[in-house]
């Protein structure tokens, strides 16, 4: 397969929590493994899992190389995490970035993976009318350029959930924010995040994932990025991705996991159950 790891794995820095089947979350575009600790999400999670959080490689405690970073890459070092801990098969669940990771683990390791959640995610350039920038996009150099890197993450967050949400729950994002903030990555290191994630490409390879998948995304995630809009490329992965199933998260947006943990709880963990 292209987009082959041409580097040695590296030892992740990483927390489990709970008990039951052991579950990974993958977290989004360089988004320290921090920003899942969510006492509405995480709580209830580790009720029914064997959490495990980390950080990506750059991120936080996790060392950082010089080789070029892909998607490919990261599923790999998640892949030696998971067999470090004794942990797989293992449910998996990518966010945005996140789920571009679990592509990968899923095509390079199925025997790891018990099942695969791709939420928000994407299968990088899927539409020939719609080309995708395979460095840095414009509007995060301009983002960057006008805000700087503390303000772009914090508009960045917030633009993650509907707007009345984010109005009446600042708190919320706010927490999500400075989380991130808190263990965040160099820039330098964020920006190899954004161009690993603008490389990323599978959609020639969906149909070779053979473990039970579901795609979940909000049907307000209609932004259109650099990849598209995140509700576009989810219906894209549900059509191609064999035997998947698809279900779309009403009056939500790409952060729903923080704007609506009950929901999005009740969503995995009755999939994963009726498996």
């Amino acid at each position: 397969m292209a987009d082959a790891p041409e580097t040695a794995t590296v030892r992740l820095d990483h927390q489990v929590i709970g008990e039951g089947p052991p579950l990974l979350l993958v977290g989004g575009t360089a988004f320290p493994g921090a920003t899942w600790q969510y006492d509405e999400l995480l709580g209830p999670l580790r009720e029914h899992f064997t959490v495990i959080t980390f950080d990506q490689r750059g991120i936080a405690a996790s060392p950082a190389t010089p080789c070029p970073y892909s998607t490919r890459l990261f599923a790999a070092d998640a892949l030696a995490l998971l067999r470090e801990l004794d942990l797989g098969p293992a449910h998996v669940v990518g966010h945005s970035m996140g789920g571009r990771v679990v592509q990968w683990m899923a095509l390079d390791a199925p025997d790891m993976i018990s099942s695969m959640v791709l939420a928000a995610s994407g299968p990088g350039q899927f539409r020939a009318d719609h080309d995708i920038t395979r460095g840095i996009p414009i509007n995060v150099c301009m983002g960057l350029a006008e805000h700087g890197y503390e303000n772009f993450i914090w508009r960045q967050v917030r633009a993650a959930f509907t707007p009345e949400f984010a109005a009446a729950r600042p708190e919320v994002t706010d927490w999500l924010a400075d989380a991130f903030w808190a263990h965040r990555p160099t820039l330098q290191e964020y920006l190899r995040h954004v161009i690993a994630r603008q490389r990323h490409q599978t959609t020639h390879l969906l149909s070779q994932i053979r473990v039970p998948s579901l795609v979940l995304v909000g049907d307000r995630d209609t932004h259109q990025g650099a990849n598209g809009s995140h509700l576009d490329q989810s219906r894209y992965l549900a059509s191609h991705v064999p035997g998947a199933t698809f279900r779309v998260l009403e009056g939500l947006a790409h952060g729903y996991f923080w704007e609506a943990p009950q929901i999005s709880i009740q969503e995995i963990t009755q999939w994963v159950n009726g498996l």
